[in-house]
Parts: C-alpha cells; structure tokens; sequence
C-alpha cells in the first residue's frame, strides 16, 4: 500500500497495518514539514477505502487508481471526500470581507459538521481532511473536539500540521499521530530527474537546498533558473568584474519586493557552496541574512545591495 508515497516507511507501515486488520482510528494528525507527503498520503488512503476494485479487507495491494471512486477522489469530485481549508471557507464566506483570512473560522468546521453526521452518498467511507490544522482558531478547535468526541461510524477526520505545539492537548489526546519526515538527498534527486526530467548533477544540487520538501525542490526548479541563482556561480567562480557587480545590484534593488526575491536566491545557492566548504562561506551565509533583516527592517535597497554584493565578492576573492 502507498507504493506512490515518497519514503515515510514508517508511516506508511502505521496506516497499512490498520487498514489490512480493519482497526482504523476515527481521526488522524499527519504531523510534518510542507512538501513530506501528508496529502498525499491522506488522499490515497480515501482511494485505498473506497477503491471499488481492490477490497481493503481482503488485500494489500492498496487503490486500483482506475475504477470511478479512485478516478473521482484523483479529480477531487468525490462526494465523500471533503477538504476543509482556506479556499473552502472563501466558498462559505457571505461577504467579500470575509475571505482570504489567515484563521481557518468555526464556520467552516460547521459545515464539516453537518457533513459528518450525513451517510456516505458513493462509498464505503467518508473522510474530511483539515489542512492547514494549526491555522484553526480556538474556537474552531473546540467546535471540532465535539465531533472527535462522538465520531460517527465509517468517518474518518485527518488533520494536517507541521508542528505539534500548534495543535491544542485535548486535540491531540483525541486522535493518532503519525509522524511525517523530511525526505532524503536522495529521494529528492531520484524524484527531480524521474519526474521532472532533471540531470543528475542539478537534480542533486536542487535537492541540497530543498530541506526534505518535495514541494520547495519544484518550486527551487523554477528559482535556480532565475539570474541571480547564475550571478551566484558566476560570483563564486570570480568570473564577474566590479562592474557588471555593481549592475547587477542595481537591478536587484530596483525595489524591496526584488531584493528580497534576490536574497533569498542567492542564499539557497550559496547554501549549497556552504555544506561543501563551512569555513569559507560562513561569513557570507551571515552577510546574506543580514542584509535580509535590513531590507525588512525597511533600509534602502540599493544600500544594501551595493554593500552585500560588494563584500561577497571581496570575500570570496581572498
């Protein structure tokens, strides 16, 4: 089961196990970074319980991917499949203020509620994935713990969260936490050049700056083709003249936005020439989030860009 999920063996072997004695808890926490495959792994484990081909109670061999309950869950038009998030509260809000807040509200939870009590309408099963759990209100949390408290049968409620100091102890207490961990080097590498035709040599370098996260590899992708991330090898080559430095920074200081955007590129770069040689980079690693926290702190861009591209080259030059 799970044979799509990248890594999370031991999670994987948590949920197959359950699922193959048919002792599946009402409610779950995926807990782990962006990017480690917590929704995934909650999608698939709908398909796997309401696969119409492959009978969870008699195999192993997970979802079929192919009959209409795993083809609707993969096209989200599954109706006892439900995803409580932001973009879902925005489709309850009544008014135009009400959308785009940073709190997932009671509201929404409310209508998970009267979704749980409902028999399922397609399958066996009906799950209710909350993502992101940690940016629920309290009130939204206590809405919620009546619902973990009387769980009505075949639901099952999925919570996803990075960090378990953001869910409260009576949540916790009421649910199974599994644990999600950051991916290796190497499944990153693997995955980048399987599925998004990378070389070995920049698949490897992307998954170094990628922090266990399929999600920010894929985002890396588009970043590392940015010319800042070619002003970085470039820079540390010593292959660019004070000249074409002091260009370069003006157009990176062209505003806040662009310096920002700027930094954190070369940073992730830089990053990469770090874990090879600590001693040398160090110091430039520090120049970088400094001069972040200075563009933050609203200094003039094009002060701090002149200063930090300045010191970077004079760095590396020794």
């Amino acid at each position: 089961m799970f044979e799509k999920i990248i890594a999370q063996g031991k999670a994987k072997k948590i949920l197959s196990e359950q699922i193959k004695n048919n002792k599946i808890p009402h409610a779950y926490i995926f807990m782990g970074e962006e990017g480690t495959g917590k929704m995934l792994t909650a999608i698939e484990f709908a398909k796997i319980l309401n696969c119409q081909i492959n009978d969870y109670s008699q195999t192993d061999s997970g979802s079929c991917g192919h009959c209409l309950a795993c083809e609707h869950i993969d096209k989200g038009s599954y109706s006892d499949l439900h995803i409580i998030n932001f973009e879902k509260q925005d489709e309850l809000a009544d008014k135009e203020t009400e959308k785009g807040k940073a709190k997932l509200g009671i509201k929404v939870i409310r209508y998970m509620q009267d979704k749980v009590y409902l028999k399922a309408t397609e399958g066996k099963w009906k799950v209710f994935i909350i993502e992101p759990a940690e940016k629920m209100t309290i009130e939204a949390f206590n809405c919620l713990l009546k619902t973990l408290e009387e769980p009505p049968e075949n639901t099952i409620i999925i919570l996803i969260a990075k960090h378990k100091e953001t869910i409260p102890v009576t949540i916790l207490s009421r649910v199974q936490t599994v644990f999600f961990q950051p991916l290796s080097v190497e499944d990153i590498s693997k995955y980048l050049q399987e599925n998004n035709s990378l070389s070995q040599e920049n698949a490897l370098k992307i998954a170094l700056m990628s922090d266990g996260s399929i999600e920010k590899a894929e985002n890396l992708i588009v970043n590392t083709q940015n010319e800042f991330s070619t002003f970085w090898t470039e820079l540390s080559g010593k292959k660019i003249a004070a000249s074409d430095i002091l260009a370069k920074s003006k157009q990176a200081a062209k505003d806040r936005e662009t310096a920002l955007e700027a930094i954190t590129i070369i940073t992730e770069n830089a990053m990469v020439s770090f874990r090879k040689n600590p001693g040398k980079y160090a110091d430039i690693i520090e120049a970088l989030s400094k001069s972040k926290k200075y563009l933050e702190l609203n200094a003039n861009p094009a002060n701090v860009m002149d200063n930090l591209f300045m010191y970077v080259n004079n760095k590396i030059a020794k």
